[in-house]
């Protein structure tokens, strides 16, 4: 089946009844959500023009991402994802280059779509896809019938399926329609404490993470509440694109409703409300974050493991906290960590966490859990990169 695609930096321009279009990331013309709100039931394809954006395509032209950088954007702004699943955008001229780039360093190459503009509808040997033709306001590609890395996406996005949904969570505070997130496969979960004893409005989603873990105190158990797919970014951490993805580099982010600051607690046992304190969460709770943890490991192949140090809260708290990692130790990251230890964040929660607990299985240890939480053990957790 041949489709056709559309982009433009003016997504009212575009035809209407368009059933597949591509937007931006970042830069001057970033218009995801615009297009998104012109296109809703369209698939939706995500261009970057800078090699530290995550997005399902990389735009190589001048003024934009160069061929070497396309390398770097495959290996590892979206290392995590494999490069058939990726795509490179440059017009024919550019292509050799682009190509022989990711030879050069025995890399993998994604998959292209290049433009020529001849006005043929036909799709060169070796791309995915071929901008053919240039309209006032906005460009027409032809398109394989199917593309790695975008129709995935698509059908996630238009109807989660069982696997992105965590078994028994309620999605009666679901904000991924309001806010649509990027596509990624999740390989790290970033826990956090939601300094509160009820579930958060999150101001109406644009603060949410993509689970929240609420105390049933009568049940003796934890009510879990979905806001986003498993496999679609949250908006919990501070996140600049400019700078490194946080909220968009391949997490999942679960609150907790509780506290880890030591005064709130002794302020709610004196005022006789219950909570959930983190360094003390009753087993029932654990329980709960460990069959989650369990899941996300068997589901998604999130590693139980974490090899980080927990600080206690207040200690945990600010950029300089002596926990918190660098950019690249966070790129290179997979497991299990705290918002306290997230670049470009200053929040100290989940504080002294009991991610051990967490991660194991009563008394005894799991496989590829670490030996203790607060043993002084290296701050990554590496694998082996998917994409060289």
């Amino acid at each position: 089946m041949t489709r056709f695609m559309y982009d433009g930096v003016t997504p009212r321009k575009i035809p209407d009844g368009a059933s597949m279009v591509a937007g931006y990331a970042d830069g001057h013309y970033a218009n995801l959500r615009e297009m998104a709100a012109r296109f809703p039931h369209a698939i939706r394809v995500s261009i970057a023009v800078r090699y530290t954006t995550k997005a399902q395509v990389l735009d190589v032209e001048l003024g934009d991402a160069t061929p070497d950088q396309a390398v770097l954007w495959c290996t590892h702004t979206m290392a995590s994802t494999p490069n058939k699943q990726l795509t490179v955008y440059c017009n024919l001229s550019m292509w050799p280059a682009v190509r022989a780039a990711f030879r050069a360093v025995g890399v993998t190459e994604p998959n292209y779509w290049v433009a020529h503009y001849d006005g043929v509808a036909s799709i060169p040997a070796g791309a995915i896809a071929k901008q053919y033709k240039n309209t006032p306001g906005y460009d027409e590609s032809v398109v394989a019938d199917y593309w790695p890395g975008v129709d995935h996406a698509f059908a996630l996005e238009s109807e989660p399926a069982d696997s992105e949904l965590y078994p028994g969570a309620s999605t009666s505070h679901w904000y991924e329609t309001a806010y649509p997130g990027d596509p990624m496969h999740v390989n790290t979960i970033v826990w956090h404490s939601t300094e509160s004893t009820g579930l958060p409005g999150y101001a109406g989603g644009s603060v949410a993470p993509t689970l929240t873990a609420v105390p049933n105190w009568s049940a003796e158990r934890l009510d879990w509440f979905q806001h986003f797919p498993f496999d679609r970014s949250a908006r919990a951490l501070v996140h600049h694109r400019t700078q490194i993805g946080t909220n968009t580099l391949n997490v999942a982010q679960v609150e907790i409703v509780g506290t880890c600051a030591p005064d709130t607690h002794a302020h709610w046992d004196q005022a006789g409300i219950r909570h959930l304190y983190m360094p003390e969460l009753p087993p029932w709770a654990v329980d709960g974050l460990t069959a989650f943890a369990r899941w996300a490991h068997d589901a998604h192949g999130v590693p139980l493991a974490s090899g980080l140090t927990w600080n206690s809260y207040p200690a945990s708290y600010g950029a300089a906290n002596g926990v918190r990692m660098s950019t690249a130790q966070w790129q290179e990251f997979r497991g299990h960590c705290g918002h306290q230890h997230v670049p470009e964040n200053d929040h100290g929660d989940p504080g002294l966490f009991p991610i051990a607990s967490v991660l194991f299985e009563g008394d005894v240890p799991r496989s590829d859990a670490p030996a203790a939480a607060d043993s002084a053990v290296p701050a990554v957790v590496a694998r082996s990169h998917p994409n060289s």
